[in-house]
């Protein structure tokens, strides 16, 4: 019959009981560890979209006002023209809608661009609407612009104010 003492006994139950503290906090460690890293990971690829998405709607509209400053002042240039817009336009708006948490970003740029259609009706001839076009564009690559360096959103410009009364004024007649 073996008799073990009570110290040795002692020893060896809180010896098992740090054994089993130890194991259970390194395990609950690494659990947390890798959660960390993988919400870590998680934001890390929200933002790299974010500013993919964002980037590319910013070209979209750097193009387009290049494009609308070079196009042709014939019916057929005028026609391409039209057809080129419809197709930017889903384009645009489809890389806005990738852009995550730009919400707010998304319904000022959108606000913008719906006034690209009037430039035909507030332009009274062609220097004038493709100014129509540069203002609506500038507009919208400053607000994505601030959403990307994660400014405030700006408020909207004078001119682009004064733009807007002209379309409601024409939207009243």
């Amino acid at each position: 019959m073996i008799v073990v003492q009570t110290e040795t006994l002692v020893g060896l139950i809180s010896g098992l009981g740090g054994a089993v503290i130890g194991a259970g906090g390194a395990l609950l460690g690494g659990w947390f560890q890798q959660r960390w890293q993988a919400m870590t990971a998680k934001e890390q690829r929200r933002d790299e979209r974010r500013f993919t998405a964002g980037r590319t709607a910013l070209d979209m509209l750097i193009r387009l006002r290049h494009a609308a400053a070079n196009r042709g002042e014939d019916a057929e240039s005028e026609d391409a023209w039209t057809a080129e817009l419809v197709e930017w336009s889903t384009s645009f708006d489809a890389a806005l809608f990738l852009v995550p948490g730009g919400d707010e970003m998304r319904e000022r740029v959108f606000e913008v661009v719906r006034h690209l259609g009037f430039y035909e009706a507030l332009g009274q001839n062609h220097h004038e609407a493709n100014a129509w076009i540069d203002v609506v564009c500038r507009e919208a690559i400053t607000i994505l612009s601030a959403f990307l360096r994660e400014d405030p959103l700006p408020p909207r410009s004078t001119v682009f104010r004064d733009r807007q009364d002209m379309v409601d004024a024409h939207l009243r007649r």
